[in-house]
């Protein structure tokens, strides 16, 4: 009986770590900056304020693969719900942020660049902001992980 038990208790940590997901992580709240922002490939590049102001900096981003396949990121984008604003980082814009390209199982990734958006509407009240990441997994399956982010005024 004990051991029917064990293979019982094995059994659901094994479906609960197959059924895993991908998890981004983010900023709880974002302030504007009222000048002008220079980008990570902007940066790279050796220029500076490429970015119109009002603008964001979102400093911490992290990817966590909770599943048992490579997750490949493909898009980050950043928006906000009242305004329609939207935000995207793909391409070599995406890599210049250094978030890993292949995210293997078990592993948490993170930028080495802060995302930067430029032109962010702003008003009289905090509003919500999602930050998602688009990609796809080893099998080809398309994947997204969204967080929300207070967007301050």
């Amino acid at each position: 009986m004990k051991a029917f038990l064990i293979l019982l208790a094995t059994l659901s940590v094994t479906t609960q770590v197959n059924a895993g997901e991908i998890v981004l992580e983010t900023n709880n709240h974002l302030y504007p900056i009222p000048g002008r922002g220079t980008s990570c490939t902007a940066m790279n590049a050796g220029r500076e304020q490429d970015l119109s102001a009002p603008h964001v900096s979102i400093s911490e981003l992290y990817v966590t693969n909770n599943t048992a396949q490579n997750f490949y990121p493909t898009r980050l984008t950043f928006t906000t719900g009242d305004t329609g604003y939207v935000c995207s980082y793909t391409g070599q814009v995406l890599n210049d942020l250094g978030l890993a390209k292949n995210i293997k199982p078990g592993q948490r990734a993170q930028t080495f660049c802060n995302m930067k958006c430029g032109a962010v509407p702003f008003g009289q009240m905090a509003k919500p902001g999602y930050l998602t990441v688009y990609g796809h997994m080893s099998d080809g399956q398309t994947v997204e992980a969204t967080a929300e982010i207070e967007v301050m005024n």
